[in-house]
């Protein structure tokens, strides 16, 4: 197929293809090729045909998102018969980049892939899908962390690497729904609520990587929200953001409220904390607010981590009351971020029945060594038995 017949093709039976807002670019390609009964595949060669040539570079996986030059762009609108101020408006990567051809002039398509190159997406809520389009073909559209949740149909639109996402079910779990619309009111409420986000985002990531034996409520959410047919295994690897999302609210409305961060620092009394049980009163909040009473005690020798981090900073804004040091208590170091999925997952691998990759070793994280690991843990153990000694 060529581009000299997108004209004919535009006016064919399928008629007018809108865009959803916040769409993903291929997404919506997709829809538009199954409205006129082609492939994907077949509609890319004709919006970047070249004097024959496909003028497209990158892969094309179920995950992938493309960026289209100005004139790649005019023969989109002229197939689905949207404006193309309304097409830029609706699609985030829409005019994000320029991309360029292997052939020279003419209209460029760029396939990239994965979460880091392009943004955060997930499925769209199938039955918010049908009934803007009227059809039931899937789509994708790039998601604010507070968009994750379609409350109305009780859907987790869970983004999977190699995969066009998963949109799961929560009716057994109430509470996600519930979560989320605490954030949107925290986001309302609280000019930090974001940055508070996704510093409890990190903590209840470090929580995850090994659970105490007391917690009960993250196997049960698991196994609630588990997929007819998904491993059991995979599926833990692949849910971390939605198991761990109640929690994570809970603790995000802890340390955006003022009043908590004033009662840190007067717990500090002046001087930075070795540990966090030397705030006891944080810690007893978080415990009655993660519904948790045995968190407390388990937080009260922690030395390390995001939320550690987080106290430490908090202080130190009584002690240096400076932008630079307000700025600090938002920071989520590199080390502390969640990993990303595709770290964890086999997106070239076996599916099981829910399609879900199969889990992998961890990658590790650039710059890191084993053995720099090594000695940061016997220099870590050194201290602590100097601690427990001298004092």
């Amino acid at each position: 197929m060529s581009g000299a017949v997108v004209p004919t093709i535009g006016c064919g039976a399928a008629g007018r293809v809108a865009p959803l807002q916040g769409e993903l670019t291929l997404s919506f390609l997709n829809r538009l090729a199954a409205r006129y009964h082609l492939t994907i595949r077949d509609l890319l060669a004709a919006v970047t045909d070249v004097g024959g040539l496909q003028n497209l570079t990158g892969m094309l996986y179920p995950d992938s998102e493309i960026h289209l030059n100005a004139q790649a762009r005019n023969r989109v609108a002229t197939l689905c018969r949207v404006a193309p101020h309304v097409l830029e408006r609706a699609l985030p990567a829409w005019t994000r980049e320029e991309p360029c051809g292997k052939y020279g002039d003419g209209p460029v398509g760029r396939l990239t892939r994965g979460e880091e190159a392009v943004a955060a997406w997930g499925p769209a809520c199938p039955a918010c899908a049908a009934a803007r389009t009227g059809r039931r073909t899937p789509a994708r559209r790039y998601l604010a962390p507070e968009e994750r949740v379609c409350a109305r149909h009780q859907f987790w639109l869970l983004y999977v690497p190699g995969t066009s996402g998963l949109p799961v079910p929560l009716g057994r779990c109430p509470e996600v729904i519930e979560a989320q619309q605490r954030h949107v009111r925290l986001l309302r409420r609280s000019p930090t609520g974001a940055q508070a986000f996704e510093v409890a985002r990190a903590v209840t990531g470090f929580w995850w990587e090994s659970w105490p034996d007391e917690e009960e409520l993250w196997p049960d959410r698991l196994e609630a929200t588990r997929a007819d047919g998904a491993d059991a295994n995979r599926w833990k690897v692949s849910a971390r953001d939605l198991i761990t999302y109640p929690e994570t609210i809970a603790i995000a409305q802890v340390l955006a409220s003022p009043h908590w961060q004033q009662q840190t620092i007067a717990e500090a009394r002046g001087h930075l904390p070795y540990r966090l049980g030397e705030m006891p009163a944080l810690l007893d909040e978080l415990a009655r607010q993660l519904q948790r009473p045995w968190v407390a005690r388990h937080l009260a020798t922690v030395t390390r981590g995001p939320l550690f981090v987080w106290a430490h900073a908090c202080v130190r804004t009584r002690l240096a009351p400076r932008s630079t040091a307000r700025h600090a208590l938002w920071q989520v170091h590199s080390s502390h971020r969640p990993r990303s999925l595709s770290d964890f997952l086999d997106v070239q691998g076996s599916r099981d029945e829910a399609g879900l990759p199969a889990p992998q070793p961890v990658k590790r994280l650039r710059g890191n060594s084993l053995q720099a690991e090594r000695a940061f843990d016997k220099g870590l153990a050194h201290a602590r038995l100097y601690h427990q000694q001298h004092g």
